[in-house]
């Protein structure tokens, strides 16, 4: 049985990183696997950002606990280098995107860009954990 075809959100994407000093844009189901990118993100790159990020929200999520004593949801993660940032938000139940952008971008500026984008890829991006198949008699 197949699954049903995902729409190409990459434009999506590619208007997000269009804002000022946004680089690249990566859509991610939780377990890892990319379900659009941006232009100029090729395959092993954004399967190299899958295993970065999948580890990275899942430590963040952990952290919840430090923050709040009976825990709290995670919204996002973001990473400061020297030649600029990333961002890891949560987009629907089981999706999270992750962005990057140059050092002069205005942070409070563009999370509120990626949360508007998040809002514009709506719920139904929502992906079910996988559940491992029966074997076959």
């Amino acid at each position: 049985m197949s699954s049903p075809t995902r729409p190409n959100l990459s434009w999506i994407l590619d208007e997000l990183v269009s804002a000022p000093d946004a680089r690249h844009a990566v859509l991610l189901s939780a377990d890892g696997l990319q379900m659009a990118a941006s232009e100029g993100v090729d395959r092993d790159t954004a399967d190299s950002v899958a295993a970065m990020a999948s580890g990275m929200q899942s430590l963040s999520r952990n952290g919840a606990v430090f923050v709040s004593s009976g825990g709290t949801a995670w919204q996002q993660t973001m990473v400061s280098f020297k030649d600029g940032f990333l961002f890891i938000i949560a987009a629907a139940a089981g999706a999270f995107l992750v962005v990057s952008a140059g050092p002069d971008v205005d942070i409070a500026a563009f999370s509120y860009q990626m949360t508007k984008t998040v809002e514009r890829l709506g719920p139904e991006l929502a992906v079910a954990p996988r559940q491992p198949q029966a074997e076959s008699a």
